[in-house]
């Protein structure tokens, strides 16, 4: 019986009663136990379709990278003197070789002031300047017209001109014309041109003003296949399609070859990429279906059907076949990307760094011909699996999800249902225990009488 929350159970029947309710209840909890185990089964399947989610969505990130003639053709741009110039180019660029001379190079307006003995020397009192800027006019008003004190008005303004002080260690006389105003043209080439004029102050100020020089700013010039093209910067990515020019120096009469190919390396690395993010896949994919030491599944996807059917159609796909105008290079196997007994890719740079040698248009139709390409084949393949909208894995996790929630539901259910089943039985046996307290209390009384009886 019970009191107080004190168990006293089996005290008159000499039955462990707790024992007994304990092992009444745990046959009632094993339902409950199997939808544990359910719920957690489904909720390690939903776990892993979420990293098989991620490794098909960098499936499709690397396959995107080979989708299309330009991404898959990457080019590369080489400079026979880069001492002249250097050179870069983008998917967009044409092979060809282009003859490129440098005529001139292009630099900022630069105006001189003439020295002075100090950064810090006046010119009289309260004084201005104009400089124009592509037509627009920006006065400079210093209180103490000194060198130190234009450059910091000027340079307050942001209008396109740059201005310092500029020691040039020139010691004659005293060093009388050590120091000297310098100002740049922010933008280089004759677009960047500015003019400095008098506006106050006093005679040494006008005669400061007066006594600048300037050296225009020139463009850059360059002769490429003959033609000769000007521009304000020494980086002209705008003359040869996809390619950037780097000026470094002039070397006319002379020329530099520039060659644009498209680079082998780099494509060979896409495809590595490529290839390790379908292993990747594989490698899931077969863990999933492995055993263990007892032969049993070691994993809860073990035998799905959905995890089947990606790895068959990825399967399919890397075998499949496109029409390229040339038989020998048609499949992946057949430019070094071969598939072993357990379906991942092996790459092998050297057969595919010789086919693309051999015919780079071949070779790229195979990955990027439109819709039969195997890169547009992988993506919408893939696309039907990871989609957010309406893909079979956002069907196949909104099910876990049900299924969970239903398990979960049942759980509940079941353990409310434990816990009244286990208070009846706790009541049922306190009563018990009860009565049979009662029964041997009236037994001890009758046998008492018996005996006071005989003593008489």
């Amino acid at each position: 019986m019970s009191s107080a929350g004190i168990s006293f159970g089996g005290l008159a029947s000499g039955l462990d009663t707790q024992a007994i309710i304990s092992a009444l209840t745990a046959l009632e909890r094993r339902p409950i136990s199997q939808l544990e185990t359910k719920k957690t089964s489904l909720n390690k399947q939903k776990s892993l379709f979420g990293d098989l989610s991620s490794l098909l969505q960098e499936l499709t990130k690397k396959a995107k990278a080979l989708q299309t003639t330009t991404n898959f053709l990457e080019k590369k741009a080489t400079s026979s003197d880069e001492d002249v110039l250097k050179v870069s180019a983008s998917t967009s660029a044409v092979a060809g070789t282009y003859e490129v001379t440098v005529n001139t190079l292009a630099r900022s307006q630069l105006t001189l002031s003439a020295g002075q003995s100090s950064p810090t020397a006046t010119f009289g009192g309260p004084a201005s300047l104009l400089i124009d800027v592509d037509g627009n006019t920006y006065p400079v008003a210093v209180t103490t017209p000194t060198l130190s004190s234009i450059a910091e008005a000027i340079n307050a303004q942001d209008i396109g001109v740059n201005a310092e002080v500029v020691d040039t260690g020139n010691t004659a006389n005293g060093g009388a014309q050590r120091y000297q105003l310098a100002l740049r043209a922010t933008t280089p080439g004759t677009e960047g041109a500015f003019t400095v004029t008098y506006d106050d102050g006093d005679a040494a100020f006008q005669s400061f003003v007066s006594g600048l020089t300037t050296t225009a700013g020139t463009n850059a010039s360059v002769t490429i296949g003959g033609v000769t093209v000007q521009r304000s910067t020494n980086t002209i990515s705008d003359a040869i399609t996809g390619v950037t020019l780097d000026l470094l120096s002039v070397n006319a009469p002379g020329t530099v070859q520039v060659t644009v190919a498209t680079d082998a390396e780099e494509v060979s690395k896409k495809v590595q990429d490529f290839v390790d993010a379908y292993n990747k896949v594989v490698d899931f994919a077969t863990a999933q279906n492995a055993l263990d030491a007892e032969g049993k599944a070691s994993s809860p996807l073990f035998g799905d059907s959905l995890l089947r059917n990606v790895r068959s159609s990825l399967r399919t796909i890397a075998g499949g076949q496109v029409g390229t105008g040339n038989d020998a290079y048609q499949m992946l196997s057949q430019v070094g990307i071969a598939a072993d007994t357990a379906g991942r890719l092996t790459f092998t740079s050297t057969k595919f760094a010789e086919a693309l040698a051999a015919d780079e248009d071949a070779v790229a139709a195979i990955f990027t011909t439109d819709t039969t390409g195997l890169m547009n084949r992988f993506v919408d393949q893939l696309d039907v699996y990871t989609d957010s909208v309406d893909g079979l894995f956002k069907a196949r996790n909104e099910s876990f999800d049900r299924q969970v929630q239903d398990a979960q539901r049942r759980i509940d259910d079941a353990e409310r249902r434990l816990e009244i089943y286990t208070e009846q039985l706790q009541k049922k046996y306190a009563n018990l225990e009860s009565l049979l307290a009662q029964l041997q209390g009236q037994g001890s009384s009758l046998s008492g009488l018996n005996n006071l009886s005989t003593r008489r």
